[in-house]
C-alpha cells in the first residue's frame, strides 16, 4: 500500500515522548519559552524546535492513521463497501450465481470485490448500490418476432435448469431486472421480486415459469417496462384478475403473450386505463369476449397492438378507430375476423405503417385502409385472399 511509510512514521516518532496523544495540543509544540530568554541564535534551542516541529507532523499522521483507515482493506471492514460496490450486495450476487446454470462460464467476470464491474451487473457511481442485473441466457441470436417462437421455446427447454436465489430480495435498489431466456423448469414465478419496488424494467419472458402471476407484481408502480412473455401453447402461465396491473400508471411497454387471460374478463378495461401504454402485444392469451358498450378509447400513445391468435377480438375492433397514434397492428390468426368489421375500424388510422392480417379467412375488398396511402407494409391482404 501507499500509505506504508507514513504508517511507520506513525508508529515510531511519537514514542520519544510519553505523553499520551490524545492529550497533546498543537501549541503545545509550538510553544519555545527557553528560546526568548536565550536568544534566537541558540543551537540547542533550534535542535529543540526542529524535534517539536517533527513530532506535530507525526502527531497529525497518526491522526489521518486512525481517522480514516490505512487502506482499501480496511475501508472495506469498516463500512462495509469496496471501492464501488456494496459487500452485502456482492455476497447476494454470488448467491444468485450459485443457482443459474452456466456452461459457458458466462460468470467468469464475477470475481473479485468490485462487483459493479461484473458483467451484467451495474451500479449507482454515487452509493455503490446494485442498480441493474441482466441475466439474460447468452444466446447467439437477438429474438424479435419475426423468430419463430417454437424454436425459442425449443432453445429454453434444452438448456440446463436454474433457480431464482431468495438473496435477489437483497438487491433492495435495483431498477432493472431481466431473468428471460433462462430454463426455471416450471417453477412458479417468485413473488420475492414484487418486493424490489424501484424496477423500472422487469423481463421475465421464456422463462418456462408456471402458474399464476402474482398480483403482487403490482406493488411495481414505478415500472415501464414489463415482460411476461411465456414460453407454451398451454396455459402454463395464466392470469385470472388483471386488476393488479391498474396500479402501475406509468407503464410503457407490455407483453404478456402466452399467458393465459380466458379468466380475466376485465382484461379490457384495466389495459384501456394505462394511458402511457405505447406497446401491447397478447398474443394467444385467448381473450375474453368483451360486450358493448366499449368506453372511451384512452390509448393515447399507443404505437404497437399486437392482438394476434385471439379470436375474440371482432368485439373491440370499431374501439381501435380512434387509435390515432398507431403506428403497427398485427390481428393475424384472429380467425373470427370479417371484411367489414376490418373496414370500419381500420379506415381512420392515417398513420397506420404496418398492419398484419395474415391467417385469416378474409373475403372481400380492403380499399380504405390502403387508400389513405400511408400503410406501406401491409400483410396477408395480398396473393388473392383479399383483393385490394
Amino acid at each position: 500500500m501507499s500509505w506504508g511509510f507514513p504508517v511507520v512514521m506513525c508508529l515510531y516518532i511519537p514514542t520519544e515522548t510519553s505523553i499520551p496523544t490524545s492529550h497533546l495540543h498543537i501549541s503545545s509544540f509550538l510553544s519555545v519559552p527557553s528560546m526568548a530568554a536565550a536568544g534566537s541564535g541558540s543551537f540547542q534551542d533550534g535542535r529543540i524546535a526542529s524535534k517539536r516541529l517533527m513530532m506535530l507532523v507525526a502527531l497529525l499522521l497518526v491522526s489521518c492513521c486512525l481517522g480514516h483507515g490505512f487502506g482499501d482493506d480496511d475501508h472495506v471492514e469498516a463500512e462495509g463497501i469496496s471501492s464501488s460496490c456494496m459487500e452485502s450486495e456482492r455476497r447476494a450476487l454470488l448467491a444468485i450465481k450459485s443457482d443459474m446454470y452456466d456452461p459457458d462460464n458466462w460468470f467468469s467476470t464475477w470475481t473479485g470485490k468490485d462487483c459493479c464491474g461484473w458483467r451484467g451487473v451495474a451500479c449507482d457511481h454515487t452509493t455503490g448500490h446494485v442498480t441493474k442485473l441482466d441475466l439474460r441466457y447468452p444466446y447467439t441470436y437477438t429474438y424479435t418476432y419475426t423468430y419463430d417462437m417454437w424454436d425459442v421455446f425449443y432453445d429454453v427447454k434444452t438448456i440446463g435448469a436454474s433457480k431464482v436465489n431468495s438473496s435477489l430480495q437483497e438487491l433492495k435498489h435495483l431498477t432493472y431486472l431481466d431473468l428471460s431466456m433462462n430454463n426455471f423448469s416450471h417453477a412458479p414465478v417468485p413473488k420475492m421480486i414484487a418486493s424490489l419496488v424501484h424496477l423500472e424494467y422487469l423481463n421475465l419472458s421464456y422463462t418456462m415459469f408456471d402458474g399464476p402471476i402474482p398480483p403482487q407484481l403490482g406493488n411495481l408502480s414505478n415500472l415501464h417496462y414489463l415482460d411476461l412473455h411465456g414460453w407454451n401453447y398451454d396455459d402454463s402461465l395464466h392470469v385470472d384478475d388483471l386488476d393488479w396491473l391498474s396500479r402501475i400508471t406509468s407503464l410503457k411497454y407490455l407483453d404478456m403473450s402466452y399467458v393465459n387471460l380466458s379468466k380475466a374478463t376485465n382484461w379490457f378495461y384495466i389495459i384501456n386505463s394505462i394511458s402511457t401504454l405505447e406497446v401491447l402485444h397478447l398474443i394467444y392469451v385467448d381473450l375474453p369476449y368483451v360486450p358493448s358498450p366499449l368506453p372511451t378509447f384512452n390509448l393515447t400513445a399507443i404505437a404497437t397492438l399486437d392482438l394476434s391468435g385471439n379470436s375474440n377480438v371482432t368485439s373491440v375492433l370499431r374501439w381501435f378507430s380512434n387509435a390515432t397514434s398507431l403506428e403497427n397492428l398485427l390481428l393475424s390468426g384472429c380467425r373470427s375476423l370479417t371484411i367489414e368489421s376490418v373496414q370500419v375500424a381500420l379506415g381512420a388510422l392515417l398513420n397506420l405503417k404496418k398492419l398484419d392480417l395474415s391467417d385469416n379467412s378474409l373475403e372481400g375488398e380492403i380499399r380504405e385502409i390502403l387508400n389513405n396511402g400511408m400503410c406501406a407494409d401491409v400483410m396477408g391482404i395480398s396473393g388473392g385472399d383479399v383483393p385490394i
